[in-house]
């Protein structure tokens, strides 16, 4: 199966997180041991495929380049087990990869190629990794997997220390973090539900509607409370952004970049189901996503809307209260949940993001009433889609000015909100993904 996925992600130019998803949907009853080492399998190839390559390639007689892209997944998914994995026998890690060769009708000089490798690699024949002195970018870009380019252009902003401490960070597995449906339930009574499923369940340390999955002894989508609507998986700085934009019941606030309805089961909890949350999407699997879990959660005062927002959008011109633009971005800030960003995304990717986010501020700054709001989110560490955005629409738009309102968030997370009143989180510093929010307010009185 992990090599299923690993191929066809590589083939279709798929999402690991899509294509493990439906694989395990057509196994609901596969043991979760199994499902673990599944995710296991998948998740540290895609986190350390770029180690594993150098490595697999110093022991390649054939440059890497050349070699069958099949025959390199199968490569990728042993080597692994061997450097990475305590728990699988070194024989049982080389058979299983000349197995599944053959299995894959792979010709018999590929199937002596995969094994002659991995036995090397099984001996104890690992080649040395780059060494500091010998070249700080090599070094880090190989010893943590990433790409050289995005080493590079961490050191150049952050340093050596700060460098490496977030490219460790990055190759952490994430904590299961949910949270609570509060039209239905609360967190106390929802960690007693969990504990009757079998799930140890823990509040979070900074978001009061956030818990932490510790121990279960099933997968925690099957769980009736999961299918209830009770809780939803949401990384707790996403919990925390969201926490910007008050919101009261009757307004009507519009949501851009919906996703699959986190953000806007979040906002329609703060209009307590009273108001007008148009929610826009341009991906229609997404909306789809999107309409079967408001249907879950309860929400009906949520509108779903198939729109390109950096294009018009169909609402009139100051009608709106507030505006949640989850920006699309390159998503640097959520490696560790994501680990295929560091082998999919290039650097020239990156100035393709910002003048799409512009183009949204652009389309949704008319929408608001004078004195509404308007927050802007993403999950990236890239200042040009950042804070320069903001202070490049900021300068062109005297209306509109950077709010700092730290009481907006609860307690523990004020810390995040840094002046002039940029919220900013690391998995380096927080433990938690890196997210990027900043609030907006239109001025009364003042014209575009």
């Amino acid at each position: 199966m992990a090599l299923q996925v690993l191929a066809t992600a590589q083939e279709r130019e798929r999402h690991v997180e899509d294509l493990l998803a439906e694989v395990l949907k057509k196994h609901p009853d596969l043991p979760r041991t199994e499902r673990a080492f599944l995710l296991e399998l998948v998740q540290g190839v895609k986190r350390w495929e770029l180690r594993l390559d150098y490595l697999l390639s110093r022991l390649s007689h054939l440059p890497w380049r050349k070699v069958h892209p099949l025959v390199k997944q199968t490569l990728r998914l042993a080597a692994y087990q061997l450097l990475f994995l305590n728990r699988i026998p070194a024989h049982a890690a080389v058979d299983e990869a000349v197995n599944l060769a053959r299995r894959r009708r792979l010709p018999a000089s590929h199937v002596g190629f995969i094994n002659a490798i991995l036995r090397r690699l099984a001996g104890g024949e690992v080649p040395p990794l780059p060494r500091l002195e010998d070249g700080i970018v090599a070094a880090l870009a190989v010893g943590c997997a990433h790409p050289d380019w995005l080493v590079a252009r961490w050191l150049t902003r952050y340093g050596l220390e700060e460098t490496q401490a977030r490219l460790t960070a990055d190759n952490q597995v994430p904590p299961l973090t949910v949270r609570v449906n509060t039209l239905k339930t609360d967190t106390g009574s929802l960690i007693k539900r969990l504990e009757r499923e079998g799930v140890t369940a823990v509040p979070l340390t900074f978001s009061p509607v956030g818990l932490l999955l510790q121990d279960f002894d099933r997968p925690p989508a099957t769980l009736p409370s999961y299918r209830e609507g009770l809780w939803l998986f949401q990384d707790e700085a996403a919990q925390l952004a969201t926490c910007l934009l008050s919101a009261v019941p009757d307004q009507k606030i519009l949501e851009i970049g919906a996703g699959r309805g986190g953000k806007t089961s979040h906002l329609a909890e703060k209009l307590n189901n009273q108001g007008v949350l148009p929610a826009v999407d341009n991906h229609r699997q997404r909306l789809m996503n999107l309409r079967q879990n408001l249907q879950r959660w309860g929400v009906t005062c949520a509108q779903p809307i198939r729109a390109d927002a950096a294009d018009n959008l169909p609402i009139k011109t100051g009608s709106l209260d507030a505006v949640l633009l989850d920006a699309p971005c390159s998503a640097l800030g959520i490696i560790r949940r994501h680990p295929e960003i560091k082998t999919r995304l290039r650097e020239a990717d990156l100035a393709t993001f910002p003048p799409r986010q512009r183009q949204m501020l652009e389309t949704a700054a008319p929408l608001l009433k004078p004195g509404g709001r308007l927050l802007y989110i993403t999950c990236t560490t890239e200042p040009a889609e950042n804070e320069d955005l903001l202070n490049g629409f900021l300068a062109d738009h005297g209306e509109y000015l950077l709010a700092s309102e730290p009481d907006l968030l609860p307690p523990p997370a004020r810390q995040f909100l840094q002046p002039p009143g940029f919220f900013r989180t690391t998995p380096a510093h927080h433990n938690l993904d890196g997210f990027f929010a900043a609030l907006l307010t239109r001025q009364e009185g003042r014209k575009q």
